[in-house]
């Protein structure tokens, strides 16, 4: 195929309520190039391009962990290279992007959506435009006006993030192999917590199962049902349902269809009611499977932009130190420099926690807590999401509070992960509680060892109780917040 390609990508999910700015300093930054054969979005676009023998001219991938607001220099100077490579190295037959499509900075609540209407305006409405998003992108009218077709992940956990990859860069090389498609949009104004669904059970799974039998048979040509990341604070914010087909009339009409069944679920999406810390701790107490119980600190993850500094889990296992094995992450510089200037085995009180973000958390004083191990804290995955990447999270200090053992670290870095435990001697099979920072992502590694999970009302910039955060630019309706009904959703439109 003799047409030309440019790719590039930024990805960030955004956490309003996390006070931190998200600044250049902890982006990754690649030429696209070098992420050919890896296994996130960007590896599946580029290999499935360069597979297709087009001329590919590969742009910047800047990526970075899930956090707060992003400075608006990241966005504006990855844009303003992407214009300035589109205006000098085209014209370009199609346009590839990465990016995880929950981003907002300090003054642009949608910054993928600008991204795409900026690339737009550079190339004319004739090329097409072909993005890949996580399952949780906020994608809105400003994205779907712009983009030709817009793919995201249908698994949660994420478990399929080369492989959307690969079917954004399809539908593209169709397109300029001549077969163009329409793609419709719905809109649902709903959200809800990411620890409280998942897509390998339950009627979710069953609506996903359905639409992908309709790709199999050949009626749709792609669809994606997107859970928008709760914790952006913006003014356009809705869950939303996108489906590519050979026709208009096919397209609507089964986004359309999808839409009234993902409004159905807006119940079932919200979860059980969560369990307090204490609940929990009684929990594991009482289990005897010889498996851990897990307590799924979802408010404090990283992946879902908290800044990982909450100990609020330690302070309610403090009174128990003598009689549950249990482990316990926590980011905390100060603590790991204090315990690698006072060395393996020395006994010594520490404060840990609300380092990074105090405004969130409080200190918890741990008396006695002797240290057991330090370490360099890179590791590699166990997986199986991400297995065998490495993870980093600077150094790390294992401290031994009775029968708790607490990993400190001055990044919390790949908490999903059971190695996130295993490679620092914490082995989470052996304890009774595990604590695990993460929403539901941390299910495809601990399901084969863990007695449940429970969900946990704990503190944090990814709040799991919804109703009980600070918005203040969201929209109304917006299901939980208020109740919604069939005639609030957006009816599926192709704007292209």
């Amino acid at each position: 195929m003799n047409k030309s390609i440019y790719i590039a990508g930024i990805q960030q999910e955004t956490s309003a309520f996390n006070p931190v700015v998200s600044t250049k300093a902890i982006f990754k930054d690649y030429n696209c190039e070098e992420l050919k054969g890896t296994r996130g979005m960007m590896g599946g676009m580029v290999d499935t391009l360069f597979a297709a023998n087009v001329q590919l001219t590969y742009g910047q991938s800047l990526g970075a962990a899930s956090a707060g607001p992003i400075d608006d220099a990241v966005w504006q100077n990855f844009l303003k290279g992407v214009l300035a490579d589109i205006a000098a190295k085209g014209p370009f037959d199609g346009i590839a992007l990465v990016m995880h499509g929950a981003t907002s900075s300090l003054s642009t609540p949608d910054v993928c959506g600008e991204i795409v209407a900026a690339v737009r305006a550079a190339v004319g409405e004739a090329v097409p435009i072909a993005v890949s998003h996580d399952l949780h992108a906020n994608v809105t009218q400003k994205s779907a006006k712009n983009a030709d077709y817009i793919c995201g992940y249908h698994e949660y956990p994420h478990l399929d993030i080369y492989e959307t990859g690969v079917r954004a860069a399809k539908l593209l090389l169709k397109h300029l192999a001549g077969e163009a498609q329409k793609t419709a949009y719905a809109a649902i104004p709903m959200i809800a917590p990411a620890h409280a669904y998942t897509t390998t059970k339950g009627a979710l799974l069953a609506l996903i199962n359905d639409a992908k039998a309709m790709v199999e048979r050949g009626e749709i040509a792609d669809f994606s049902l997107f859970e928008a990341q709760p914790w952006l604070d913006v003014p356009e914010f809705a869950s939303a349902v996108l489906v590519t087909a050979k026709d208009e009339a096919t397209a609507t009409r089964v986004a359309n269809d999808l839409a009234r069944r993902h409004f159905a679920l807006r119940k079932e999406l919200q979860g059980e009611p969560l369990l307090t810390v204490d609940e929990v701790i009684k929990r594991a107490l009482a289990n005897k499977t010889g498996k851990p119980v897990v307590l799924v600190d979802s408010s404090d993850s990283r992946g879902a932009g908290s800044t990982t500094d909450s100990a609020a889990v330690l302070e309610a296992l403090l009174p128990y130190r003598d009689e549950i094995r249990a482990a316990v992450g926590v980011s905390d510089i100060p603590a790991v420099e204090k315990a690698f200037s006072l060395g393996v085995g020395a006994v010594a009180d520490f404060t840990l926690g609300a380092t990074i973000a105090p405004s969130l958390f409080k200190p918890v004083h741990v008396k006695n807590a002797r240290i057991r191990s330090l370490h360099l804290g890179d590791f590699v995955m166990a997986g199986p999401i991400g297995r065998g990447g490495r993870a980093n999270c600077g150094r790390v200090a294992v401290l031994e509070v009775g029968k708790i053992l607490v990993h400190v670290s001055e990044i919390s870095d790949g908490t999903r992960d059971i190695n996130y435990f295993r490679s620092f001697g914490i082995d989470p099979e052996f304890c009774q509680l595990v604590s695990v920072k993460a929403c539901t992502s941390l299910r495809a590694g601990y399901t084969p060892i863990a007695a449940e999970f429970c969900n946990t009302d704990t503190p944090g910039a990814a709040g799991a109780v919804l109703t009980k955060l600070d918005y203040q630019q969201r929209p109304v309706p917006l299901y939980p917040f208020e109740e919604i009904n069939e005639g609030d959703i957006q009816a599926a439109v192709c704007y292209r």
